[in-house]
């Protein structure tokens, strides 16, 4: 081998394999701190402050890149002594244990020599939720200047995380001495994210009239104005983000801006309210966003207020844009604020109140239907004075930031809706007259003399009482004729237009829903309470009713002036006997239909998806008797009524996008059960309810109704139900009050004939699947409707028959053996998903159980009892890939290709994803163990970068939800194994309350159970499979 002169340039190596010009740099890292907070849909303390990976670069002092390199699993050492010690460039990460533990590594690299240099260190890179990876910034950072300027993207439109949390640090005046080993202070990792929570409340501060609050239950919150975009490093300030609007850009420029910011869907409350009115929270996570406000808000009351047009009404705008994420046409409203940036961050929360008044002239009852609006920032409230709100003292009222790695609680206390009523009367004049003391509060007040009568989605009835005297002025005037009535549904909002006659012309409402009969006299001429049978004939609607109201109103002051009785008024006796304080009265009943239409009730078109228009939409509410009053901005309305009707809207799992036209069928679900853990299921035999999907089929049977599977006609009413009861009582003859036949009651002789017909059964009790469906899909539906509702009380209570609660299907139970036992197969709610017997001990829960009553949606009602609606859930041929677009997207999770972090069952990452595909076998690691030990063998191998030791390569351990789709869908050979979900009531630190010793949940034997004496070495994987 030769040689040439110039060929090689000899370089001197020195201790270490250092070059001439080199030194070794040490640092240490950790995560800065964060205030904990873990809720059902935000993380924990370990996940939160978990560093996986890291990516250095060193820049001179100019700003030129010295260094960069990326560190994952293979530049892992076991120690920090063995960094120390390394003559390579490595690192060394001990992640956080526990509620409190500290994430701390160290780094060692080999760099240039030289002083005034800048070190950056990013961690958690190659996220799913944020789009930066090593090969990203290999490529794109030959400098400081680079860094600074780089941008990172959202790759899903969400505010929840999957507990890879990219942060960011750095460092100044490093020094780095030829041939040595130096070091250099501890870098503080921030995150990103910024984590958002908010805590809702009844208060018990009177308002102007003196009201107090009787209850606020929390309903629906939505985020406005998420970024999607935000600086890698913590750069600039205020106005100085990455997704920066000046606030002097005309409205005409927001469509260009528009694509940097997304809003998320409504969504429900993580925690149920208490008892007593307590608290309901939310929370999540977001990128940076610190706009500079257009003005400084000169109260706290002027921080959400909206810019006005001339005529009172907020001012907003519409426009399309498109969706970087999913790269479509879209359209955006956007309001337009006073002092505010329009591309701040603020929430929508919707909720209802409720009050009893006292002394005040419009009514005794008041509900509003609620929405306020709140702007995030660290504004904070300094105190209170006097009985007004108004006069309540705030700081920072023109901080509208949102800063990454802060946590920011909110606490917001309901006390009255009165603003929104003062708003709404000095309406009614010009528009400067117009009094918003509270511009971020909108809603639906409404105040009634009598009641307000809440229905389920179903038929229902309710005798309901018109007292004479809420029809008279102080001086026994008749003010009726000035009364009306109005109605509001998904097809109709409105009051009807006065004839030339006087006559009410309903044209384009929607109010044949509720029919009204007379109720029957007692022998002393007094109205009796209880219901009437429905009989169409006898029946009137609501025009006939408020004109039948106003006659016998007219007649009553006659009778007053002139001492007659010639009104319908009854006597103003009880049926007990005493007199009715309030005076003489007129009493109905008033039949509520089942929220469901066959047709459009405006224009008469019919189609097979109807349904998607009318189901999770809200309250459908007429109002008897009443005037309305409409604020100037058009969002808020007070209406005083005699009588107000308001019925729940039928819920569904399914997914209502009317661009799925492939979905034609499902089925919905009422509000929830009437009458909750007052009976049992008797056991039945031989009557052939054994359909897992089918529950229709299984309650006709049930109920005696059929001939094979097909209905048989002839039955009557009569037999099983008893309509002329009161209000509480439910209508089953003593001889079928069992859940058996509870949901027979949802139903109704429509046509009055006496005869049962196949048309008119419509409610049936739920099969298995459906109780499963409805557990799978409890993401979208409303926390008082879910299998397992009990309060923040009876959840921390002893008893068993109060935190427990099962729910018991229209499926005959199987035992081990195969033989039906003649008890239905039941739901343990309070563990999601776990089935067993009725007629088992249910370790204290007790065989007062409920049911949930379904209806079938896009299905004829005199179709055969063997069509069903068609599965939430779609399988592959070969059964180990499940497509979940059926099911509505709020009650789906993110897409993730990481493991899961360890959760509970109530935990967003419970949830399935869009697609998912199981592995096609069994894979196991390692000797037998249980759960707890199995998962922590995942999580410690997480912790140290590495891959699930359980799974193949790119798979993951299943949730609990995953697991039950293997069991109930058939995937052949699952065996014995692991899920990552544990168990709320369970013992396991940070995941359970340790109200039993169970710990988490697992595939054995045909069940998904809790058992703790099973141990296991296999799991059987699945993974996302990315649909968009």
């Amino acid at each position: 081998m030769i040689l040439a002169a110039g060929g090689c340039v000899r370089e001197e190596l020195r201790g270490g394999g250092l070059a001439e010009g080199e030194g070794w740099l040490t640092l240490q890292f950790g995560s800065s701190d964060n205030v904990e907070i873990q809720t059902r849909a935000t993380l924990g303390h370990e996940s939160e402050n978990r560093v996986l990976n890291a990516y250095l670069f060193l820049f001179d002092k100019d700003g030129n890149k010295l260094y960069g390199k990326w560190f994952g699993t293979l530049e892992m050492v076991g120690s920090e002594e063995a960094v120390r010690n390394a003559d390579e460039d490595c690192w060394y990460v001990s992640n956080a244990t526990g509620s409190s533990g500290k994430t701390s590594g160290s780094i060692k690299i080999k760099a240039p020599a030289g002083t005034g240099f800048k070190l950056y260190l990013l961690t958690n890179l190659d996220a799913d939720m944020v789009r930066v990876s090593s090969d990203v910034l290999a490529h794109n950072i030959d400098n400081e200047a680079a860094l600074k300027k780089f941008h990172v993207y959202l790759n899903q439109e969400t505010v929840s995380r999957n507990g890879y949390f990219p942060m960011s640090g750095s460092l100044t005046g490093i020094k780095i001495e030829d041939g040595g080993s130096n070091s250099a202070e501890t870098i503080k990792l921030s995150r990103l994210d910024a984590k958002i929570r908010f805590i809702f409340k009844a208060g018990t501060r009177p308002d102007e009239k003196g009201q107090t609050i009787k209850s606020f239950t929390a309903k629906q919150w939505r985020v406005i104005n998420v970024p999607r975009t935000s600086h890698l490093m913590a750069e600039g300030g205020i106005g100085k983000d990455a997704g920066a609007v000046d606030p002097a850009t005309g409205i005409d420029k927001y469509p260009e801006h528009a694509p940097d910011f997304f809003d998320t869907a409504w969504t429900n409350f993580e925690d149920f309210t208490t008892n007593d009115g307590g608290t309901s929270e939310f929370s999540f996570y977001m990128l940076e966003n610190r706009q500079t406000p257009k003005n400084s808000p000169a109260t706290y009351q002027d921080r959400s207020r909206q810019a006005k047009l001339d005529g009172g009404q907020n001012q907003s705008i519409t426009f399309t844009y498109t969706n970087p994420t999913t790269g479509k046409q879209e359209s955006r409203d956007m309001r337009i604020f006073q002092n505010a940036n329009d591309f701040s961050t603020y929430v929508l929360v919707t909720g209802r109140v409720d009050m009893e008044l006292t002394n005040d002239d419009a009514g005794q009852t008041l509900a509003a239907d609620v929405q306020y609006l709140i702007h995030l920032g660290a504004w904070t409230q300094l105190g209170t004075s006097g009985s007004s709100w108004g006069e309540d003292q705030y700081g920072s009222i023109a901080d509208y930031n949102i800063c990454r790695n802060t946590s920011y609680t909110y606490t917001v206390t309901v006390n009255s809706v009165n603003n929104i009523r003062v708003e709404v009367e000095t309406s009614q004049g010009d528009a400067s007259g117009v009094k918003e003391n509270q511009p971020g509060a909108s809603g639906l007040v409404t105040i009634a003399k009598e009641e307000i009568a809440l229905c389920d989605a179903h038929y229902a009835s309710k005798t309901m009482t018109f007292h004479a005297k809420n029809f008279l002025d102080s001086n026994n005037k008749s003010v009726a004729d000035e009364l009306t009535w109005s109605v509001k549904t998904p097809y109709c909002d409105g009051m009807p237009a006065l004839g030339p006659n006087g006559e009410d012309i309903p044209a384009g409402l929607d109010y044949q829903w509720v029919r009204f009969r007379l109720n029957k006299k007692d022998s002393n001429g007094n109205y009796v309470l209880d219901r009437q049978a429905y009989d169409p004939s006898k029946c009137m609607d609501i025009r006939g009713l408020v004109k039948y109201i106003k006659e016998q109103a007219d007649k009553y002051e006659d009778d007053l002036e002139f001492g007659l009785h010639n009104s319908d008024f009854d006597n103003g006796g009880l049926d007990d006997g005493t007199t009715d304080p309030l005076g003489p009265k007129i009493c109905v009943t008033a039949f509520v239909d089942e929220f469901y239409y066959d047709k459009n009730p405006i224009t008469g078109v019919t189609s097979p998806t109807l349904w998607k228009e009318f189901v999770n939409q809200p309250d459908r509410t007429m109002h008897i008797l009443c005037n309305s009053q409409v604020s100037k901005d058009g969002e808020s309305r007070a209406t005083g009524s005699v009588i107000t009707i308001q019925q729940k809207s039928i819920q569904t799992i399914y997914n209502t996008d009317p661009s799925i036209s492939s979905l034609t069928s499902a089925w919905g679900l009422e509000y929830l059960d009437e009458y909750p853990g007052i009976w049992s299921f008797p056991q039945v035999s031989g009557i052939g309810n054994s359909s897992n999907s089918n529950g229709l089929l299984n309650s006709v049977k049930l109920w005696g109704l059929n001939s094979g599977d097909s209905f048989q006609a002839g039955s009557s009413w009569s037999k099983f139900m008893n309509f002329e009861v009161d209000n509480d009582t439910p209508q089953l003859n003593n001889t079928y009050k069992n859940l058996r036949y509870s949901c027979m009651t949802r139903n109704r002789d429509n046509n009055g004939d006496g005869v049962i017909d196949r048309d008119e059964i419509r409610w049936y009790t739920a099969s298995i699947n459906q109780l499963i469906g409805l557990y799978i899909g409890d993401g979208l539906v409303d926390p008082k409707s879910r299998l397992y509702n009990r309060s923040a009380e009876e959840q921390a209570s002893d008893d068993g028959t109060k935190w427990m609660q099962h729910v018991a299907s229209s499926t005959a139970y199987v035992d081990n053996k195969g033989n039906y036992t003649g008890y239905p197969t039941i739901v343990w709610a309070e563990e999601g998903i776990a089935t067993g017997s009725g007629g088992d001990k249910q370790e204290g829960a007790g065989n007062k159980m409920t049911v949930r009553c379904v209806r079938n949606l896009g299905i004829a009602t005199d179709a055969d009892l063997t069509d069903e609606p068609q599965d939430y859930i779609q399988q592959s041929e070969d059964k180990l890939t499940f497509t979940n677009t059926y099911l509505n997207s709020a009650a789906l999770r993110y897409y993730t290709s990481r493991e899961l972090d360890l959760h509970n069952q109530n935990a967003e990452e419970n949830r399935l994803y869009k697609k998912f595909e199981v592995y096609s076998s069994t894979t196991s690691y390692g000797s037998d163990v249980g759960f707890v030990a199995f998962n922590n063998n995942v999580t410690a191998a997480i912790d140290k970068g590495e891959d699930n030791p359980y799974c193949p390569a790119g798979y993951r351990l299943p949730n609990q939800r995953e697991l039950a789709i293997m069991k109930y869908y058939g995937v052949p050979n699952i065996g014995s194994v692991m899920s990552r979900t544990g168990y709320s009531f369970g013992n396991i630190d940070g995941i359970g309350n340790k109200k039993t010793d169970k710990t988490g949940f697992l595939y054995k034997d045909g069940n998904i159970t809790l058992w703790t004496t099973v141990t296991t070495n296999a799991a059987r994987c699945v993974r996302d499979i990315r649909t968009d």
